[in-house]
């Protein structure tokens, strides 16, 4: 008897390996915590789904992330890599709030799809940065590749807009961020 408990107990374990290293991996998903309310969450899915049909090349690497909203914050929104929690300041104009949401949804696929890295020697030929240019560290925000990265997709997505915070984003530099989105 004891022995027919311990194969069971043996093989329900194996089942629950087998079935979890079969599942699929989470695919893009937004997630929203306590603190969104739901006009801010009507606003991020907008953002959310305009950025994956610009990315349909790219859905089996964006991961799930994750969603907090700030009433004091340092800057108008932060991606945090290690939990990929996306913080966004509010109150906004959903126009302001949706340009911040897309340029942290650029972030978080640095970090999710490794195939990104692929794009970055182009990518900063085109904004004319050395190939060798560290990716995530500059002497200033608006000289930072990661960042030129982001305001280029935010310009994908959304189209031309009115500023970039003082980045100045190339027509190659945006060609080059459509075609790794799309694969076309």
């Amino acid at each position: 008897m004891r022995r027919a408990v311990t194969l069971a107990v043996v093989a329900a374990v194996a089942i629950a390996i087998v079935v979890a290293l079969n599942r699929p991996d989470p695919g893009p998903e937004l997630r929203f915590d306590a603190t969104v309310p739901a006009d801010l969450r009507s606003v991020a899915v907008e953002a959310w789904n305009g950025f994956l049909a610009a990315h349909p090349a790219r859905a089996d690497c964006i991961g799930p992330i994750n969603m907090s909203a700030a009433w004091e914050l340092d800057n108008r929104a932060e991606y945090h890599p290690r939990t990929a929690t996306l913080v966004i300041r509010v109150p906004g104009t959903a126009p302001n709030l949706t340009d911040d949401l897309t340029h942290e949804f650029a972030h978080h696929v640095e970090f999710t799809c490794p195939e990104q890295e692929a794009l970055r020697p182009a990518f900063l030929a085109a904004q004319g940065f050395s190939t060798s240019a560290d990716w995530f560290n500059a002497a200033t925000w608006e000289t930072t590749p990661s960042e030129h990265y982001a305001e280029a997709t935010a310009v994908v997505v959304l189209g031309p807009r009115g500023h970039h915070d003082g980045i100045i984003i190339s027509d190659e530099a945006t060609a080059i961020v459509r075609r790794w989105g799309s694969d076309s």
